[in-house]
């Protein structure tokens, strides 16, 4: 049995490193396209994730464990398909492409380790790099140059993190992320009716640490004969800056075969280790609940990108400026305790996401607008595994735009995650 966990283990950390995760032209910017740090759960609510339990982890907020009374395992992973959409002066015959990827998004585990804390560690990517971009334009000499743009690549994360409770309403958490991974970056160039082709290939190896710290606070509230309870937070996440290895190789291909036909290493000097520098960012909630029954909230993030340095690779035709994420959504639950009928103790959730990235792309702002929704099953049938579930959350949403020869990206993800409860530590009261 020891052996067989072991092996699963290793085949999702496995997967886990070796996923495509994205392909879209947009990954080549900053440190790739980001994956999201939140549950299933809180992805069906368009991220929000200031609310804590008793059943359920948070991999936002570690502030929430506080409230974790249930050791709890966590699963997930999404299927997403996307259409790329360009302007017809940039794309001539072919406008849109189509593709799909499958990715597992994270893996990790949570128990209390008192009555008013818990500890939670896992798994997950933090960005991944994939795109193959092609581009035809006439010379001076009107003879057809054909440039070829790829990357691939991306960067993984474990993670620690620790909430507890201050006093009754109150809790305090921290969390630490180790992040480390390659990317790699490929540009090739051909003219027609030459045999050789150039390309230059430049690869960095990242690797640090990050930390964040979160606070939350719930206020009963009581109007008339309901009893309603106020729900705020605020997650800072501190900058920090990521070691970069880097190297350059220049050299020619043939152009029938694709194959290199000689490469030179390119002295970088001080840019063989520099440091990619990430900006802090806030996270301020606010929602209203009547506990078991109903939630509601939503969520400001802000980050200045402006301050994000990458020396290494910093495209002519990007900038960084303020960037903001705006989040609401919430659940409804017939009716928790339900002795009977599963249709009552169904957790229904919705929720909206408008994200301005910071980016600018030939001075346009990429921009992304979402809309998600789900459910979760519970599945326990015994007392110390009753609140476990089956989470799913759709999520439909566009970034970019066809303005000044960019491209504009439609998406539909399917999410799925396991929350399995179970309870440690239990004291025997009888031998």
């Amino acid at each position: 049995m020891r052996l067989r966990c072991s092996l699963i283990a290793f085949f999702i950390v496995t997967s886990l490193t070796a996923q495509q995760g994205t392909f879209s032209p947009y990954s080549y910017f900053g440190l790739g396209d980001l994956s999201p740090r939140s549950l299933v759960e809180n992805r069906a609510m368009g991220g929000i994730s200031m609310l804590g339990d008793s059943i359920h982890m948070n991999l936002q907020n570690p502030a929430a464990l506080g409230n974790l009374k249930l050791t709890t395992y966590a699963v997930g992973g999404n299927r997403r398909s996307t259409s790329l959409d360009s302007s017809a002066e940039q794309a001539n015959e072919t406008k849109v492409a189509n593709g799909q990827i499958t990715n597992l998004d994270y893996l990790a585990l949570a128990f209390p380790f008192s009555p008013k804390g818990a500890f939670s560690f896992g798994l997950m990517p933090l960005s991944a790099v994939n795109y193959k971009i092609s581009q035809t334009r006439l010379g001076a000499s009107t003879d057809t140059i054909r440039n070829i743009f790829e990357g691939s690549g991306g960067l993984n994360r474990v993670f620690v993190s620790a909430g507890h409770q201050l006093i009754k309403g109150v809790n305090v958490g921290a969390m630490g992320h180790y992040n480390w991974g390659t990317k790699q970056y490929r540009r090739l160039q051909a003219t027609d009716g030459v045999q050789f082709g150039t390309f230059d290939q430049r690869r960095s190896r990242l690797k640090g640490l990050d930390v964040s710290a979160a606070l939350t606070a719930t206020v009963p509230i009581k109007l008339e004969q309901k009893r309603w309870q106020l729900h705020s937070s605020i997650v800072h996440d501190f900058a920090y800056g990521l070691n970069s290895e880097n190297e350059q190789n220049l050299g020619s291909f043939l152009v029938t075969s694709g194959g290199d036909r000689e490469a030179f290493s390119i002295d970088l000097g001080s840019l063989q280790n520099s440091v990619v520098e990430i900006p802090s960012r806030t996270v301020f909630g606010l929602g209203l609940s009547d506990p078991f029954h109903w939630f509601i909230g939503a969520e400001y993030a802000t980050q200045d990108r402006s301050a994000f340095r990458n020396e290494f690779i910093e495209p002519s035709n990007s900038s960084y400026e303020q960037a903001s994420v705006v989040s609401v959504g919430g659940y409804y639950i017939p009716k928790y305790n339900a002795l009977n009928g599963i249709f009552n103790r169904i957790t229904y959730r919705a929720g909206l996401r408008f994200e301005d990235t910071g980016l600018r792309v030939n001075g346009t702002p990429i921009e992304v607008f979402s809309v998600n929704t789900g459910f979760s099953i519970p599945m326990g049938s015994t007392a110390s595994d009753r609140f476990s579930s089956l989470n799913v959350a759709l999520e439909y949403g566009t970034r970019g735009t066809l303005e000044n020869s960019l491209l504009k990206e439609s998406f539909f993800g399917i999410n799925v995650g396991l929350s399995l409860n179970d309870r440690w530590f239990i004291k025997r009261r009888i031998n």
